[in-house]
């Protein structure tokens, strides 16, 4: 059994939504275990960025270690507003001091950005205008360039996993309306992946990304 661990905002829901939605799509051999950090808003003040202080998220690997897991993925996307080079560094060193492979969403949403090569990118996300527009300048420091962006204006953690699956569907569509090829629903505790089930043709699903679907199947990969 190769298990994986999994470390999750405390106000995270949806992470384990999805997971028992799909368990049957996960191969066998595959294992699943969830550190909390404790997090419960999300903002650009110093009392949210200590909620993902290196001391924090350490310990949530030792709980982690103490499973004997194979692989750990940071399932946040706090990286992307905190800062992309500090994400990377944390990866690293973790890797170092664990022995383990240890990654994040915010990598593997960046890799797969470069693997879908879009010239118009959306973004949707629940976030405070000041979080969306720090997650998109990240971005285009890393060559992303975001063709059209959207919000829900939240910084209350566990608020985002109750938007509406429609009003997150409308969103995505109204992306593909302003000339996007692609769209990308980030926020581990958002419902995009859900979401995007009801978009309809012309605008298919293989043109949605989602950072819940993107954590899962790297996680399913191992």
């Amino acid at each position: 059994m190769k298990r994986v661990g999994l470390i999750i905002p405390s106000s995270n829901v949806v992470i384990e939504d999805v997971l028992r939605g799909r368990a049957g799509s996960f191969r066998n051999d595959i294992g699943f275990h969830i550190a909390r950090l404790p997090v419960t808003t999300v903002d650009l003040g110093d009392r949210s960025k200590k909620q993902f202080a290196a001391d924090v998220v350490d310990q949530a690997i030792d709980q982690l270690l103490e499973a004997h897991v194979s692989q750990i993925i940071f399932a946040g996307t706090a990286g992307a507003w905190l800062g992309i080079e500090r994400e990377r560094r944390w990866c690293a060193e973790a890797e170092q001091r664990t022995g383990l492979s240890v990654t994040s969403t915010t990598l593997l949403t960046l890799a797969e950005l470069k693997s879908a090569k879009w010239s118009a990118l959306g973004l949707v996300t629940p976030f405070t205008p000041k979080v969306h527009n720090a997650i998109v300048l990240n971005f285009e420091s890393e060559g992303f360039s975001v063709n059209y962006g959207s919000h829900f204006g939240l910084d209350s953690s566990r608020q985002m996993a109750e938007v509406a699956l429609d009003q997150i569907a409308d969103r995505i569509e109204m992306s593909f309306r302003k000339g996007c090829d692609g769209v990308l629903c980030f926020c581990t505790n958002f419902r995009g992946f859900e979401a995007a089930q009801l978009i309809k043709p012309p605008h298919a699903t293989g043109k949605i990304r989602d950072s819940v679907q993107l954590t899962l199947k790297a996680a399913g990969r191992v």
